[in-house]
């Protein structure tokens, strides 16, 4: 069994837990509340803001076979960007309305300190689980909503088949990361895929909940 098969297989609780959360799940159904979808709008462009020097520490600490579509993964963040923006224009979310979340801000600073601290095999780790943990929410949201749901344009960008293409070549190269590696190494790369999981759990209830930080 390939390295990212036997992670998925092995937390598959909490990815199964995560595709269940209330969030994608109203969101799928048309019951989410644009105060609710606004919420993670907000936190996902800071998020996806934040994910792009992310990338960049990553391309700098990459094997040249990486250096063209690291690249291109922050070009498609810049699009997704736009996205957001474009979206927020067109339903009246000011995006610049909140500050990071509790949830986000840990989360952000878990890729970053990855980025710079764990090795390039862990840090990719942490970039392919978040990405398939997005595809699958999403695809589980797409099999659901009705097409012309203004939310429809965000599932279509996650959902869709380049971005299931570009999932799935993550995956090839992760699993070839993880077999140049030794033990111990791959022993933290399951450990941050299990983390990663666990804070795109947290993501989804922060926007569920619209929880900010303790003590607010």
């Amino acid at each position: 069994m390939s390295f990212c098969s036997a992670q998925l297989a092995r937390v598959r609780p909490l990815w199964d837990r995560m595709l269940a959360h209330r969030f994608l799940r109203d969101t799928r159904d048309g019951t989410i509340s644009d105060e609710r979808f606004a919420v993670w709008m907000r936190q996902d462009y800071l998020f996806v803001e934040a994910a792009i020097p992310f990338i960049a520490a990553l391309l700098a600490r990459a094997p040249e076979r990486h250096w063209e579509p690291l690249a291109g993964i922050i070009t498609a963040l810049g699009k997704e960007l736009k996205l957001f923006e474009e979206r927020a224009q067109a339903v009246g979310v000011d995006l610049r309305g909140a500050p990071p979340a509790f949830a986000n801000h840990a989360y952000i600073q878990f890729l970053m300190a990855t980025a710079y601290r764990a090795s390039y095999a862990e840090a990719y780790t942490v970039l392919y689980a978040a990405e398939k943990a997005y595809h699958d929410s999403w695809k589980a949201v797409q099999a659901g909503l009705a097409r012309d749901s203004k939310w429809y344009p965000f599932v279509e960008n996650w959902a869709g088949e380049a971005f299931t293409q570009y999932v799935t070549y993550l995956e090839g190269e992760l699993d070839a990361l993880a077999e140049q590696a030794g033990s111990e190494e791959r022993s933290r790369m399951g450990t941050y895929f299990e983390l990663t999981t666990k804070y795109e759990i947290a993501f989804w209830e922060m926007a569920a909940t619209g929880e900010g930080w303790p003590g607010g």
